[in-house]
């Protein structure tokens, strides 16, 4: 039995073994070979990823720089179109003044042609400074308020209610005509506060605010302080708001720009 086990397990010739290990020993370094290369060179599926990702940056920015340039060029058209609609208006509010201008000279003309068109005419003239339709000139005062130096609070700051209270007070004291900034009072003028700023008849104003009032200087500036509007600015003036009140023997207050009811009419009983 040990002579037949020797036969077979050394049946196959020694070269050949030879060979056959040979072989093996180049198969595992060409393994360890590859096995080398793999872990220094990135594979083909990392090379495509990168470069795919590169061409995607690519393209990103191409399209980045063509979207900015369009959006400048959109925005240059845009600024160019409102330049040239304000343009527009300035032009057609330009017109309309003219055209006003020159339908007040003929109704004047053809009302002072008759004694009734001078009746008329007298007539008309109180009836536009009641409405605030017609521009006034007189004596009156003139009260200037603004914020408290360095104001960041809004207890500290004008409010359009204070500017309603002390027009209030004005018309108590018996002002014939008022205006806020050059913006004249009528029974159709809002004063109200419109985020950071305040509006009179829907135009925005600046501070600080010139209340101009014509009427009787002396009685109104020494009554004022006792109506509820001039009470409210002298709590006012303590936390530091400006409030200034100026005799002025003359001053000129506009017409209002609307004065016509955009949605009331009379019945038509009372016509």
């Amino acid at each position: 039995m040990g002579l037949l086990n020797y036969i077979t397990a050394t049946s196959l010739d020694e070269d050949y073994a030879h060979v056959s290990q040979e072989r093996q020993r180049t198969a595992d370094c060409d393994a360890d070979a590859a096995d080398a290369v793999a872990k220094r060179r990135p594979g083909t599926v990392a090379l495509t990823v990168l470069a795919v990702f590169g061409v995607l940056v690519a393209t990103a920015a191409v399209q980045t720089a063509r979207n900015a340039e369009q959006s400048a060029s959109s925005r240059e058209s845009l600024v160019g179109q409102v330049n040239a609609r304000a343009d527009q208006l300035d032009r057609q509010r330009a017109a309309a003044r003219r055209l006003r201008s020159e339908i007040a000279a003929l109704r004047e003309s053809d009302l002072d042609a008759t004694t009734e068109g001078r009746s008329v005419q007298s007539r008309l003239d109180r009836l536009g400074v009641m409405t605030g339709g017609a521009p006034v000139r007189g004596p009156g005062v003139q009260v200037v308020v603004d914020d408290a130096p360095g104001a960041r609070s809004p207890k500290f700051q004008v409010q359009g209610p204070d500017l309603q209270k002390l027009a209030n007070g004005l018309w108590t004291v018996g002002a014939e005509a008022i205006a806020i900034n050059g913006q004249r009072l009528t029974n159709l003028s809002a004063i109200r506060d419109a985020g950071s700023a305040i509006t009179v008849n829907y135009v925005s104003l600046r501070r600080p605010y010139t209340v101009s009032a014509i009427g009787n200087q002396k009685q109104m500036g020494a009554d004022l302080l006792d109506t509820a509007g001039g009470q409210t600015w002298a709590t006012l003036q303590s936390f530091g708001l400006k409030f200034d009140v100026n005799t002025e023997d003359d001053m000129l207050l506009p017409a209002a720009r609307r004065v016509t009811l955009r949605y009331a009419h009379q019945p038509e009983r009372l016509r």
